[in-house]
């Protein structure tokens, strides 16, 4: 799909991830959703092709309170989500998406599988620019 629709899908993802205790069903209905979002995005951003229709995901290894987390990054260069509405976007049944074009359920349910495994889901936007969307998951200790 991304590729008919003419999206551009870069990964930097480190071969030195650790491993993260998780239900891999689980993180690629998150992954799915993360990325079908950002297709809309971009697909209302850009009709057609553009240079800048793309979504970059990149993974790295970060610290938080003392504690190693493997960080992943999901980040498209589409429509954005206003200001005002950005708080609300985890919320079930709230969605930025016109009538019959969205439940407002997937970014409420990727939100709670993620503080299911302990981790943490963020969004930050720039209206008319770009979504960046963070989860942090707690990596397995070596």
């Amino acid at each position: 799909q991304l590729r008919h629709d003419g999206i551009m899908l870069s990964t930097a993802l480190p071969n030195n991830l650790p491993g993260v205790h998780a239900v891999k069903s689980q993180l690629q209905q998150v992954f799915l959703n993360l990325i079908s979002n950002a297709r809309y995005a971009l697909n209302e951003k850009y009709p057609g092709g553009a240079l800048n229709k793309a979504i970059d995901i990149r993974g790295e290894i970060v610290n938080i309170e003392e504690r190693q987390w493997v960080r992943l990054t999901f980040i498209d260069y589409g429509v954005g989500i206003p200001e005002d509405k950005l708080e609300r976007v985890l919320h079930p049944f709230y969605t930025t998406k016109p009538i019959n074009q969205g439940t407002g359920l997937g970014l409420s349910i990727s939100h709670g599988i993620i503080k299911n495994h302990g981790g943490r889901l963020t969004i930050a936007s720039v209206y008319g620019q770009s979504t960046v969307v963070t989860i942090d998951l707690p990596a397995l200790k070596g």
